[in-house]
């Protein structure tokens, strides 16, 4: 029973403590409420007020600088975007000017070899240059075309400067050209001017010789060299047409003791760097 006593004693006085207390917090508050207009506790509060100014002041400022920093990565990772977004418009902007221009310049080469063989009496396929020997060492060419567009071995080959070569191996949708510069080709020729005759072989290199030429002709640097359209040694008929362009002379190997001489050629079409031929069907 003591016990219990003192229980009940203890907590009547914490009850007791805490009204107290409830008490004079209600008290001070209801004075600072019935006190807030008087002159001390204006100035009071004026006080604390100016001295949490800078304070405050401070983290408005760290606040903002967080916010242009937010900002300004946002900013950055917005511009970076647009960057790559850019470079690939560019990049695919770029990829379709270079198609569009190789189709302008293939178009302009097509349209050459047309004019080309609208001047010549046969019937002719237009073919792309598919495979080169860039040493120079092989003289041939494959070309896109064979026998499915009815080329046949043996037909003339030709640029709108010149003759390339002629047709030596054909296969379904290629043929391969051997070049008038290979050693092989030999061509009957006629130099336009003069009308002076003689053969003109490939050599190795990027020119043509013209042999066989009579001491009395008159040859000069210049003159431009045609086929002749004559069979060469034994043959039947000749496989380049009368008329089509082999080069110009570049040079003259005279021999004072010899019947003939012979003009070193630069052939009228640049063979390093064709791109479309047009094939005469002549066989």
């Amino acid at each position: 029973m003591a016990s219990l006593g003192r229980v009940r004693t203890d907590r009547q006085a914490r009850d007791t403590g805490v009204l107290r207390q409830f008490a004079l917090l209600f008290i001070v508050a209801l004075a600072l409420l019935v006190a807030r207009d008087a002159g001390p506790v204006r100035e009071a509060a004026g006080a604390v007020t100016t001295a949490l100014v800078p304070f405050e002041r401070a983290l408005a400022g760290v606040g903002s600088g967080v916010s242009a920093f937010t900002e300004s990565i946002s900013e950055i990772q917005r511009l970076r975007a647009d960057n790559a977004s850019l470079r690939e418009r560019l990049g695919a902007l770029t990829v379709e000017n270079v198609r569009l221009r190789e189709q302008a310049v293939t178009a302009q080469q097509q349209a050459r070899l047309a004019t080309v063989a609208s001047t010549l009496p046969y019937q002719s396929v237009t073919a792309p240059v598919i495979a080169r020997d860039p040493s120079g060492v092989l003289q041939t060419v494959l070309i896109g075309a064979g026998r499915e567009q009815g080329i046949q071995t043996g037909n003339v080959v030709v640029s709108e400067r010149g003759v390339v070569g002629r047709v030596s191996e054909v296969g379904a949708t290629y043929s391969k050209v051997l070049l008038v510069t290979d050693p092989a080709s030999t061509v009957s020729a006629i130099v336009q001017g003069s009308r002076a005759t003689g053969i003109v072989r490939g050599q190795y290199g990027d020119t043509l010789v013209m042999e066989w030429i009579l001491q009395t002709e008159q040859v000069a640097i210049g003159d431009v060299v045609i086929t002749a359209g004559l069979a060469v040694g034994e043959d039947l008929r000749s496989f380049y047409p009368k008329g089509l362009v082999l080069g110009t002379v570049v040079d003259l190997d005279r021999a004072d003791n010899a019947a003939y001489k012979r003009a070193i050629v630069l052939p009228g079409v640049d063979l390093r760097r064709l791109e479309h031929v047009l094939v005469l069907k002549t066989s």
